[in-house]
């Protein structure tokens, strides 16, 4: 009884791990990487850099998203529609709600364009890491493209069955490519305890107040760390809220990590 409410009480979790994290579990990675390449930084500086993206991730994505948006919802939904819905509660002044309407036309084209970019791009992005592996390395850009298109295809035919579904397809690889990103993390982590000090936000500051060009650049391309973090909230209908943060904590653990 207790192993099958323990098990029961999981698979909720599991399911938010596959749906929802799919671009943020690769966001702070690949920004990691690109700030390194703008910015050059010295290994005392890349403390201050990691600071950037803990703290992008902690007030972006934990407060923003997990805490202070997911308590705003109308009969368990969340989204653009939701906000624009509440606002438009709060006030009977018709230029207001006008307003109001205006900004959720705005968000929800920015929903759809970010809809259609961003599975070409991610997925595409992804096939093409193919060419690192050295028996894949002579990977024509043709083949990596239809390959693209093959797994576009294969998403969109079982995207109808519900992002539910999708979660339970997914959830298992998606919570062994965090599992395996915390466990690396740690042993490097116990190699050398130093870069803890990326937790302190006094390193991200100082980065930012003895260098302000890289530090604007830094800043520039630090939002890309929280891209896909506004998953948690415009999916917490299909999963349910506290299902999508206990998948949040332990995401953001195996970063942390």
């Amino acid at each position: 009884m207790i192993k099958s409410f323990k098990i029961s009480s999981f698979i909720p979790v599991l399911r938010a791990i596959g749906a929802v994290f799919g671009d943020i579990g690769t966001s702070p990675l690949y920004t990691l990487a690109i700030i390194i390449l703008l910015t050059k930084p010295s290994p005392q500086e890349l403390i201050g850099v990691s600071s950037l993206i803990i703290w992008t991730l902690l007030l972006l994505v934990t407060v923003q998203y997990a805490w202070l948006a997911m308590n705003l919802s109308l009969r368990g939904e969340g989204g653009t529609v939701v906000l624009g819905e509440i606002a438009n509660s709060l006030t009977h002044n018709i230029k207001f709600r006008k307003i109001y309407r205006i900004l959720v036309f705005i968000g929800l084209s920015f929903l759809l364009g970010d809809g259609v970019i961003t599975p070409a791009i991610t997925i595409l992005s992804s096939v093409e890491g193919l060419k690192l592996i050295p028996a894949f390395k002579g990977f024509a850009q043709f083949e990596i493209i239809m390959i693209a298109i093959i797994i576009t295809l294969f998403l969109f035919s079982i995207q109808k069955r519900g992002t539910g579904k999708i979660g339970e397809y997914f959830g298992p690889i998606m919570f062994l490519w965090f599992l395996s990103i915390g466990l690396i993390g740690m042993h490097y982590i116990l190699k050398n305890p130093h870069v803890l000090k990326a937790f302190n936000p006094w390193y991200a500051i100082e980065f930012i107040l003895h260098h302000p060009f890289r530090g604007l650049i830094a800043l520039s391309e630090v939002l890309l760390a929280a891209t896909g973090g506004e998953a948690l909230y415009a999916d917490m209908g299909h999963l349910g809220r506290d299902a999508i943060r206990k998948a949040w904590i332990f995401v953001f653990f195996c970063f942390g990590m």
